[in-house]
């Protein structure tokens, strides 16, 4: 009974957290809708790329360190002189992202309708909305979050919409320059909560902890750079494999099932918070049941009534039959993806709260280069229209190696 009451606990710190995103995230989706109809569907498929890659260098920005942050210090990473360390490291890695960002422009895509897209949200990098975000989370200060997922909505729809509507921008730069500036009244907000001049000072003592958490942030860093060689490479893969329209066909269901995967690493965290006040070290199977039902429910438009749900959420795409059927069958399969997240979210949840990251880490980089190479060779092998099922191969092997593992165990009961 206790279990159930976690795993109840969970879903509802969850579903705070995921509705608090959720509003800029359906703001996010009006606007691109906006966005698919000035851009048209081959370089709305392209905007697709440029922002998967900048989701990447987040990531990198990131390194593995929110999840260790939230999983090591909770609470006392909002304190004292470890907070001050703390916000000087996440500082010092956005910058060193940004720069690795603009020279990944300069190597990998000059040639790329996406090439200035890319300089300009390199920028956008250093002004993310959601920098703070660890600190509202770690202080459980719901307010303040909350607070600033407002104001970001707020200047992402007015801004956004001027640009989109009232100046109709239908290029990719100018579209990334305007996602930059729409982030400075959150970026600033947090600044204001969570800054001062003494962030400045790095002494010897702030070295030595930057030393530390980059050796003990390296498998978290492994796990979030790894989970890119999932869901995005399917997207990738169809961008060197597959026609344009396919891409940009693709490329609505792609961003569907990212919304929806993003949502799922709140249910991680919630999970993470739940687990640091119990020393349960067993695994209920009703509970994963329970949890996998109710994200197979929420997700269930997804595969059963495609065609609808993709006209209302991009009500302004603009749809041609072939695309629209595209778009359908990605989205039925891209979907399952979501159900296998959910079986797995207890077990790496308690494998990060038990520290065990690096063989966290080793197991979803094996499911990576799995779905790399399952993508690739696939591609190369049978019609671009098989890339959606391929794309899944990571999760479904992550999925049974983590089940194997804690059964193996003996830490799985009823």
């Amino acid at each position: 009974m206790k279990a159930l009451k976690n795993i109840v606990k969970n879903i509802k710190i969850g579903i705070f957290i995921s509705l608090v995103n959720i509003l800029i995230q359906g703001v996010s989706v009006l606007v691109q809708n906006i966005i698919a109809s000035n851009l048209g569907i081959v370089n709305f498929g392209y905007f697709g790329i440029l922002q998967s890659d900048y989701t990447i260098f987040c990531a990198l920005a990131d390194f593995g360190m929110a999840t260790l942050i939230l999983a090591f210090f909770g609470k006392r990473a909002t304190q004292g002189r470890l907070f001050m360390s703390v916000l000087q490291l996440r500082l010092s890695m956005t910058a060193l992202a940004a720069l690795a960002m603009v020279s990944f422009a300069v190597i990998f895509r000059k040639d790329s309708p996406v090439f200035i897209g890319e300089l300009v949200l390199a920028l956008g990098l250093l002004f993310q909305h959601a920098f703070f975000d660890w600190y509202f989370i770690c202080g459980n200060f719901w307010r303040k979050l909350l607070i600033s997922k407002v104001l970001h909505t707020i200047s992402y729809t007015t801004i956004m919409g001027i640009a989109l509507w009232h100046f109709h921008f239908d290029s990719i730069p100018a579209i990334a320059g305007a996602m930059v500036v729409a982030a400075l009244p959150a970026f600033g907000f947090g600044v204001g909560q969570a800054f001062t001049p003494k962030i400045l000072r790095i002494g010897r003592h702030t070295k030595k902890f930057f030393g530390l958490m980059f050796k003990s942030a390296a498998p978290y860093a492994i796990s979030s750079l790894a989970s890119f060689a999932y869901l995005p490479v399917g997207l990738y893969t169809v961008a060197s494999f597959a026609p344009d329209t396919f891409l940009g066909a693709y490329n609505f269901s792609h961003k569907l099932i990212i919304l929806a995967s993003g949502l799922m690493v709140h249910f991680i965290s919630s999970s993470l918070i739940s687990l640091h006040q119990t020393d349960s070290k067993t695994l209920h199977l009703r509970d994963q049941i329970v949890f996998t039902l109710f994200i197979a429910a929420a997700s269930s438009p997804f595969w059963l009534f495609p065609q609808y749900t993709l006209r209302i959420i991009f009500f302004a795409a603009p749809w041609t039959p072939d695309v629209l059927e595209t778009s359908c069958f990605c989205l039925r399969v891209l979907s399952l993806s979501l159900v296998l997240q959910a079986t797995r979210m207890g077990m790496i949840s308690t494998m990060l709260k038990e520290k065990r990251t690096w063989l966290y880490g080793a197991m979803i980089t094996a499911g990576g280069v799995a779905n790399i190479a399952v993508c690739i060779g696939g591609a190369q092998l049978l019609p671009y229209s098989n890339i959606p099922l391929l794309a899944i191969t990571g999760d479904l092997l992550l999925s049974l190696q983590l089940a194997i593992y804690f059964f193996r165990k003996g830490r799985i009961r009823w």
